[in-house]
């Protein structure tokens, strides 16, 4: 081999070295981009969520709705109801006080932020649909009761069930008074087993006795969207610059 050839042969494997290197860092930055889009987009549904958790606050607060609690948890914005007067024993239709309750935050559903981001974010939501996601807001009501047995003379075979059909029951209420599409709703009966305080006492047994409504919504990728064909190529950022 001459010493040309040699020379030749050395500056070609150091070009390919250099492509090999620009592409390495090509797909580490890409990589990066999408992480970077993926935390905004969670940053983004966080905030809608403690937006909606303050105006469900706001809602309590001026309506002096008692024996309700807002909170956060890792199921979104939670809204928890426990009072003596919510149920009578071994009963699955809501009482008068609570339907009361339920009418008023039913009504009052439709204008929380994770309800209105369709309307206030129409770009967003066509950007998201051109990358075949979208938007998912659910209501999920989970009836919880205390340790003590059913009656053998009940209907009901199990605390399982009479939480599962109280939730339903209060539910349909909340979706009556929202007016909110039915799958937006869904609902979950724990029975005794997710108890919050002790069953030793008359106190814990009536802070196990409750319903909890969870609130949350999330970006969802779709398995198939025939409109995706149309936007292959187009990769707009879901999260507006200014959010």
């Amino acid at each position: 081999m001459t010493a040309q050839e040699s020379r030749a042969r050395k500056s070609w494997l150091l070009s390919f070295g250099d492509v090999t290197t620009l592409l390495i860092c090509f797909f580490v930055m890409m990589i990066a981009v999408n992480k970077g889009e993926v935390a905004r987009v969670h940053i983004w549904i966080e905030s809608q969520l403690e937006t909606s958790k303050q105006e469900l606050q706001q809602l309590v607060d001026s309506q002096q709705i008692e024996g309700v609690k807002i909170g956060r948890d890792a199921q979104g914005v939670s809204i928890t109801i426990s009072r003596n007067d919510a149920f009578e024993p071994a009963k699955t239709e809501p009482s008068v006080a609570l339907q009361e309750r339920l009418l008023l935050i039913g009504q009052f559903l439709p204008q929380l932020a994770i309800f209105q981001v369709i309307e206030r974010y129409p770009q967003m939501m066509i950007d998201a649909q051109s990358q075949n996601m979208y938007w998912l807001a659910e209501v999920v009501v989970e009836g919880h009761t205390d340790n003590d047995a059913i009656a053998a003379n009940s209907r009901l075979r199990s605390n399982w069930e009479l939480s599962a059909l109280r939730a339903l029951t209060v539910m349909q209420v909340l979706q009556s008074a929202s007016q909110l599409p039915e799958a937006h709703f869904a609902v979950a009966g724990m029975g005794e087993y997710r108890p919050v305080s002790s069953n030793d006492s008359a106190m814990g047994k009536a802070e196990n006795r409750r319903i909890t409504i969870h609130i949350n919504a999330t970006l969802l990728k779709l398995s198939h969207n025939p409109n995706h064909a149309n936007h292959e190529n187009d990769h707009t950022p879901l999260v507006p610059a200014s959010e």
